[in-house]
């Protein structure tokens, strides 16, 4: 466990260890949730969408476009 404190100018810091462990660098998009129960819930966004792309392969090599996809054909 972690313990860090808010400082006179708002700002907390993240333990370097924390960091390392999320990938996060420099720019590193924070988002901070508060749930229903009150418990905080941070993100770091250390992935991007076109980080994604190309990840998933086809099944059995089949590729179909966008207009075979639709389930009103």
């Amino acid at each position: 466990m972690h313990e860090t404190f808010l400082s006179e100018q708002g700002t907390l810091q993240v333990p370097a260890e924390l960091l390392k462990a999320l990938g996060a660098k420099p720019g590193t998009p924070f988002r901070w949730f508060i749930r229903g129960d009150g418990t905080l819930f941070v993100r770091a966004k250390t992935t991007s969408l076109s980080e994604l792309a190309g990840m998933l392969k086809p099944r059995h090599g089949k590729t179909v476009t966008v207009e075979e996809m639709s389930p009103f054909r």
